[in-house]
């Protein structure tokens, strides 16, 4: 008899969650954090890729950026073939932001953050990758503009190669985080590393470090587009100004390493750090580790003072060459 109060509570839980339609079970779902309100209203091909555990890591990203959910209204319904895609506005304790949720035959068949452009979101990244470009400077007493443009521009084929083949796991229908992180973050290695190597290693050890200082910069800009769409935090001006310092340090040890028959131990060495710092800011996203955070960061931190504590003074002190042509 006792249990008969919590049959009934069960009862009425369920009762209320089957009662949603699937739009409000997504929103009630993201608005408490709840996975199992959606869970029955999700579709098959849906089922298999939002799982849980992505679902709180998208939550928590959200949460990180715009504080807890407080509410949230209904703005559009557009149909689209067979289904129905119902539009959003998020109301949160830092801002709002859009989502969207589409329906076909009554389950969840997509979640998507809308993007909604807001040039303040910018500030951020972009100051974190001047910061790191104007310590640079300060030290060298140099500025190589050609091989700071040349370095932003490498990263043009990098975006055009890269995100398709790090999607590659999710096509096969791999979705465990552990490995599609590893992936992503060998992908990454494999192609800047390699990429940076090539352009730096004939260059004085000041050009050099002014490739990869242009590489970062290019994703302070990349990174600054997305965040004026989907929002940013402080934290990406530490990110960034951290993520230049690395990349300058591996094109400046490149540089040192070539010249005494060393570069391709060097490009390995960059290649698994690489890989660790990425999958450490990958899988970030998924366990929201303050560990893997600030881990990764004081990674970055200690190898690109490390490298500048040997090789920066040299680069300092070096007779410029002509500019290597690229």
């Amino acid at each position: 008899m006792r249990r008969l109060p919590v049959f009934l509570f069960l009862l009425l839980l369920s009762g209320f969650t089957l009662s949603l339609t699937p739009q409000d079970a997504m929103m009630e779902a993201l608005k408490t954090g709840n996975y199992s309100v959606v869970e029955p209203y999700l579709g098959d091909g849906m089922r298999g890729v939002f799982t849980e555990r992505v679902f709180s890591a998208v939550r928590g990203e959200l949460v990180d950026k715009f504080g807890q959910i407080r509410g949230y209204t209904l703005e559009k319904v557009v149909n689209k073939n067979n289904y129905r895609v119902y539009y959003y506005r998020v109301t949160a304790e830092r801002g709002s932001y859009r989502v969207s949720v589409t329906v076909r035959n009554g389950r969840v068949e997509g979640f998507h953050l809308v993007p909604d452009f807001n040039p303040a979101g910018a500030i951020y990244p972009l100051t974190g990758g001047l910061l790191g470009l104007l310590l640079l400077w300060a030290y060298l007493r140099k500025f190589h503009a050609g091989e700071l443009v040349l370095g932003t521009v490498l990263l043009i084929p990098v975006l055009l190669v890269q995100p398709p083949l790090q999607a590659l796991p999710g096509y096969l229908g791999l979705s465990d985080p552990v490995y599609v992180t590893l992936w992503s973050g060998l992908v990454a290695s494999l192609i800047q590393e390699p990429l940076k190597y090539y352009f730096a290693r004939d260059k004085t050890l000041g050009r050099a470090t002014y490739v990869g200082a242009g590489f970062g910069i290019g994703e302070a800009l990349y990174v600054s587009t997305l965040s004026a769409i989907f929002g940013g935090s402080m934290l990406a001006l530490v990110e960034r100004a951290l993520a230049l310092m690395f990349h300058a340090s591996t094109t400046l040890l490149f540089a040192h390493s070539h010249r005494s028959g060393a570069g391709r131990r060097a490009l390995l060495i960059a290649i698994l750090l690489h890989w660790l710092l990425d999958w450490m800011a990958s899988y970030w996203h998924f366990t929201r580790s303050e560990l893997l955070l600030w881990g990764s960061y004081l990674t970055m931190l200690g190898f690109s003072l490390a490298i500048f504590w040997k090789l920066l003074p040299l680069a300092r002190t070096e007779n410029e060459e002509p500019a290597v042509r690229w």
